[in-house]
């Protein structure tokens, strides 16, 4: 009887075992020392304890103890030929010590101990995270990447180091404000500044940030810009036209005019200096005179610009007259200069009452012819008062000049005020110019020399106005 009661306690702590092994509590339930993840620094040393819990394990025998690291054999006591790796010391408590750990003892390792029967073997996990620096692969691993514009760009940084490093992207030296930490940026070269060098930078607390760098350049067709793209000149003078052009590959750099190539001689010259390609007339004739193109070529395209050669003069500028027109309630003095190397020969001013956009269409324009004055210079000078004005009213306007080879385009328009009306300095003189061919652009009142014609025009005007009253009468 006493032996049939040994036997089935005996299956039943059997069936115990089984089932604990299927449901992995025997690591609970037969060890004293609890599972763990060590985390250690290079170069540290680690002690991997594996202690039965003498309650549970009262009277057992052990017969081995074994120490696998993933799916391999590191140690087993019950081998006598078995060698430990090196740096690997199996104590006689079961313990498994690791010196001077390096990252590649990075992983999990298992306590197994084999048991006298009934008895069958336990195990128990732990796993050792060696803590080191992080570290940064690149792709492309050459570190450059070229793309053309408009196309995909695509670069990579492949972190390492335990724990896991965070990434982060810099780019002319600001960090870029992405959603989150990524190791891959991808984005579409839509504008050529955006080559430069990005920078990633992999830190986790751990040593010195890794950091590394990778050079994007981004190819494009021609890009061409001009300072200038109206000249004023005459015969006999010399001019140079300038264009830069940006592009990438380098480009090839024509001028034509019209759509033929510039003929080069000892007269006319092509010059670069950088960016800036030049057209140089030593002596401008009046052959010159016409639309000249700065094209430039390369693998991925062309870019043009058109610089116009010029006989007719400047646009006219308006100087400031606040002093002459403190308490002109009906009249305004305008001052203006103009640069023709060609004598003017009449000047054109318009104006009118100035209204806003919202204050429906603008009203017609009042065109006055005005004489001009002899200059020694090329500077030319004018002062004219406007007079039969509205008291305390916004008025605009802007001017024309002729030479022998024509009419200037306009000035930007001035818009000034008689005594009382309010307007401010920053509004007087826009940048609108508006391009006019004489009176074909405009609905124009009757012209009004300059010449004391104002008084004959009002004179005729009364006279009209008493012949009407009288036949009234």
């Amino acid at each position: 009887m006493i032996l049939l009661v040994v036997n089935i306690f005996c299956e039943f702590n059997i069936l115990l075992l089984v089932i604990s092994s299927c449901l992995g509590v025997d690591e609970v339930s037969d060890f004293s020392s609890p599972p763990t993840t060590v985390k250690a620094r290079e170069n540290n040393t680690v002690l991997l304890p594996c202690y039965l819990n003498t309650i549970s394990n009262e009277e057992t025998f052990i017969e081995s103890i074994r120490w696998y690291k993933n799916e391999d054999l590191l140690a087993d006591s019950g081998n006598g030929s078995f060698s430990l790796p090196d740096r690997h010391v199996l104590w006689e408590n079961g313990s498994l010590q690791i010196a001077t750990v390096q990252p590649g003892d990075t992983g999990e390792y298992t306590c197994e101990i084999e048991r006298s029967e009934p008895w069958g073997p336990v195990r128990q996990k732990h796993a050792i995270e060696v803590l080191h620096a992080p570290s940064v692969d690149l792709f492309p691993p050459t570190a450059f990447l070229q793309v053309k514009l408009g196309e995909e760009v695509r670069i990579a940084c492949q972190g390492g180091g335990v724990p896991y490093p965070i990434i982060t992207w810099s780019s002319k030296g600001e960090e870029l404000q992405l959603i989150d930490n990524r190791e891959v940026l991808k984005f579409t070269a839509s504008d050529r500044q955006m080559a430069g060098v990005y920078e990633c930078s992999a830190a986790n607390g751990v040593g010195d940030p890794a950091k590394a760098s990778i050079e994007l350049n981004i190819i494009y067709p021609p890009e061409v810009m001009t300072s200038r793209s109206w000249i004023h000149t005459a015969p006999g003078h010399r001019v140079q036209l300038d264009c830069r052009v940006s592009a990438d590959p380098q480009a090839t750099v024509t001028w034509l005019k019209g759509e033929t190539p510039v003929a080069l001689d000892a007269r006319v010259l092509s010059t670069v200096e950088g960016d800036r390609h030049s057209l140089l007339i030593r002596t401008v004739q009046r052959s010159d005179f016409g639309i000249y193109t700065c094209r430039a070529m390369n693998e991925l395209g062309q870019g043009e610009l058109a610089i116009q050669l010029s006989g007719v003069p400047n646009p006219g500028v308006f100087k400031k007259t606040e002093v002459k027109n403190l308490n002109a309630k009906t009249s305004y003095t305008l001052i203006w200069e103009v640069d023709s190397y060609t004598p003017i020969i009449e000047y054109n001013l318009w104006f009118r009452p100035y209204r806003s956009r919202n204050s429906g269409g603008p009203p017609s324009w009042t065109k006055l012819t005005i004489p001009t004055e002899h200059s020694s210079g090329p500077v030319y000078s004018k002062s004219y008062t406007i007079k039969g004005l509205r008291e305390k009213y916004v008025y605009e306007a802007l001017l024309v000049s002729r030479n022998r080879y024509g009419w200037s385009k306009p000035s930007p328009i001035l818009r000034f005020a008689t005594a009382g009306a309010e307007l401010n300095n920053e509004e007087m003189i826009t940048t609108v110019q508006i391009s006019v061919h004489q009176e074909n652009v405009f609905t124009f009142q009757p012209s009004i020399s300059s010449s004391g014609n104002e008084n004959i025009f009002f004179l005729k005007t009364c006279i009209l106005i008493c012949v009407i009253k009288l036949l009234l009468i």
